[in-house]
């Protein structure tokens, strides 16, 4: 299981995002990304998870589309050997299931158990009072504006992927 992050660990992310602001949107959006991360894994260590890698994938499962280990591996943004890792975990805890493609024997189809969607619902909690203290003070029409120039930088950035 992933340590829960110390508290130099969070001191140093802090220090870094209040000392430094450069106007680099790589720089920003890593210092968001390492902030929201450190909250959502002690989210998800509490809850018996490993880490948000965990939650990241029950959520895109629990819309019920069937999807091969590979297409889910894009759509969490996490590489296929680390996605088998998170599979086997969530599989050993039945969260998961995975099935044997009937159109292809080598390929394995993860689907959501109904303990994983209680898991996914519960950290869904969390992630909304993670997500809250990350936009405290910005007003909701920055808020969307935020999401839906993200929404747009993540949907370029996943049709630029080749399909194969």
């Amino acid at each position: 299981m992933r340590a829960r992050p110390s508290a130099d660990t969070e001191l140093g992310l802090m220090a870094c995002s209040a000392i430094f602001r450069p106007a680099d949107l790589t720089f920003l959006l890593h210092a968001a990304v390492d902030r929201m991360t450190v909250d959502l894994d002690r989210a998800a260590v509490e809850m018996g998870l490993n880490d948000v890698r965990d939650w990241l994938v029950l959520a895109a499962l629990d819309d019920g589309q069937q999807r091969t280990q590979l297409e889910l591996s894009r759509i969490v943004c996490v590489d296929k050997t680390t996605l088998i890792s998170v599979l086997d975990r969530l599989e050993q805890h039945k969260l998961i299931v995975r099935t044997v493609d009937p159109a292809d024997r080598r390929v394995r189809i993860p689907q959501i158990t109904p303990a994983g969607r209680r898991t996914y619902a519960k950290f869904a909690t969390a992630r909304d009072a993670a997500e809250a203290r990350a936009l405290d003070g910005v007003d909701p029409e920055q808020r969307t504006l935020l999401l839906n120039l993200l929404a747009r930088i993540a949907d370029r950035q996943n049709a630029a992927q080749p399909a194969t």
